[in-house]
């Protein structure tokens, strides 16, 4: 239920963002506050719904963090490109990190791009399932 939780999350601020990118161009809505906020409602409702009532079901917090940073690296930026109308490969010029991974291009071409993200889409994924 929290990968569902997450997967759902981060398409949600995906394609709103794309779409305002694409529709209004109101870039200031989604700055750098909006994946803390998106991080600690996964936080919140990991705690409340699964965490408290269940004690079976344990996910340290640092797995619930780090699979969601690794999950959202793999869906974030083709869901945002698509709806933002770019290619599905588009990396920006304007972040940190895409700078980093246009140099990544660069290097070796966009396929380690995608099995890097590939990788830390699957490590998130048992991350957030809870298995070891």
């Amino acid at each position: 239920m929290i990968l569902l939780f997450c997967i759902l999350f981060i398409l949600f601020e995906a394609i709103t963002e794309g779409l305002l990118k694409r529709f209004n161009k109101a870039q200031w809505l989604f700055n750098n506050y909006v994946q803390a906020v998106i991080a600690t409602g996964l936080f919140i409702v990991w705690l409340f719904v699964f965490a408290l009532p269940f004690d079976s079901y344990y996910v340290p917090t640092w797995k619930l963090i780090t699979g969601f940073i690794f999950v959202r690296f793999l869906i974030f930026d083709p869901s945002f490109n698509l709806s933002a109308g770019l290619h599905i490969n588009h990396i920006g010029t304007k972040k940190w990190y895409d700078r980093f991974l246009g140099l990544i291009r660069d290097m070796w071409g966009i396929s380690t791009i995608w099995f890097v993200k590939v990788i830390s889409g699957v490590v998130g994924t048992c991350f957030l399932l809870g298995i070891s």
